[in-house]
C-alpha cells in the first residue's frame, strides 16, 4: 500500500517518524477516521472542521490547506487502485525539546494511512456489552480524537466477546459511549435518544449527521435504563450506523429495526 506523507506519496514501510516526536513521547496528537465512496470522502468538511478545532485546542499548526488534503486523499485511490478507502489522517506534533513541552508545536508529521474497504453499502450490526470500569474524563475542554487510547484498549481486553463492541459508562453509572462509536436508542416512548455531550462522548461526525437529519434527544441512560430500549445503533464514520442484535443477553432488532431503516435509508441516498 501507498501512504501519503509530509507531502508526499511513500511505500508504507518507507514511512518514518522521529522518535523525539511528542505524538509518539506524550500522546500530543490527533487523527480523523473516514472513508471515500467512489473516490469522495463521506463528511469529509464535518472531519475537517473537527480536526482544525482540535489542532487549535493542542497548539499544533498543520501546514497543508483543506483543498491539498483533497488532492492527496484523490492520488491515494489512484496509486492504491482503489476508490473505496479508509483513510486515517493522522497529525502527530512534531520534534521538540524532551520534556513537557508548553510552546507551539509549528511542523507536525501529517500522513494518510489507508487501506483499502469493500464498496459495497450494506449495514454491519453489532454485539455491544458493558465495560467493568469507567470511561477516562476528556484531557481538553472536549473530548479530543487523540492518541490517548489505552483506556480504549483497556476496555477491548475486558470483553468476554471479542467480535462486540464494549460499551463505556462514567464514574456515575451514565452510558457515554461505545469503544469506537457513539451510541444511539430508540427508547419505549418511539423517540430517538443519544448520550450528551458533556458526559465526556466524541463530537462523532456521523453522530452529528444523524443528529442534522433527524430529531434526537440527548439525555443520560444507565446499562439498566438502556435494556428498555427498542432498539440500538451504534455510529462511526467507517461503519457509519451499525445496528445492535445483541446487548449483553437481550436481543434486538438489528437491521430489521423500523426506524434504523427509516435513518439507513437517507444516508444510503445522501452518497448520491
Amino acid at each position: 500500500m501507498w501512504y501519503w506523507h509530509n507531502g508526499e506519496l511513500v511505500e508504507r514501510e518507507k514511512v518514518l517518524i522521529p522518535v523525539e516526536d511528542h505524538g509518539f513521547l506524550y500522546g500530543m496528537g490527533l487523527f480523523e477516521t473516514f472513508r471515500t465512496y467512489e473516490f469522495v470522502p463521506f463528511l469529509f468538511d464535518a472531519h475537517w472542521e473537527r480536526l482544525i478545532k482540535s489542532l487549535d485546542e493542542l497548539w499544533i499548526d498543520f501546514p497543508f490547506t483543506k483543498e491539498e488534503i483533497g488532492t492527496a486523499i484523490q492520488q491515494l485511490c489512484r496509486q492504491n487502485d482503489a476508490p473505496d478507502l479508509y483513510i486515517r489522517l493522522n497529525v502527530s506534533a512534531g520534534v521538540a525539546p524532551l520534556g513537557l513541552y508548553a510552546g507551539r508545536y509549528e511542523k507536525p508529521n501529517v500522513t494518510l494511512i489507508v487501506k483499502p474497504l469493500s464498496s459495497e453499502v450494506v449495514p454491519q450490526e453489532k454485539r455491544v456489552e458493558p465495560i467493568p470500569f469507567p470511561r477516562s474524563r476528556p484531557e481538553a475542554a472536549f473530548r479530543l480524537k487523540s492518541h490517548h487510547y489505552m483506556n480504549n484498549i483497556l476496555g477491548k481486553r475486558t470483553l468476554q466477546d471479542q467480535s462486540a463492541e464494549g460499551l463505556f459508562a462514567d464514574e456515575h453509572g451514565h452510558v457515554v459511549e461505545g469503544l469506537v462509536s457513539n451510541i444511539f436508542w430508540v427508547g419505549p416512548d418511539d423517540r430517538l435518544y443519544t448520550t450528551p455531550l458533556s458526559s465526556g462522548a466524541l463530537a462523532g461526525v456521523t453522530r452529528r449527521w444523524v443528529m442534522d437529519h433527524f430529531s434526537v434527544v440527548e439525555q443520560p441512560v444507565t446499562f439498566e435504563e438502556l435494556a428498555a430500549a427498542k432498539e440500538i445503533w451504534m455510529t462511526n464514520s467507517i461503519q457509519q450506523v451499525a445496528p445492535v442484535t445483541h446487548y449483553g443477553n437481550l436481543r434486538y432488532p438489528g437491521k430489521d429495526g423500523v426506524r434504523f431503516n427509516e435513518v439507513w435509508a437517507k444516508l444510503v441516498r445522501s452518497l448520491g
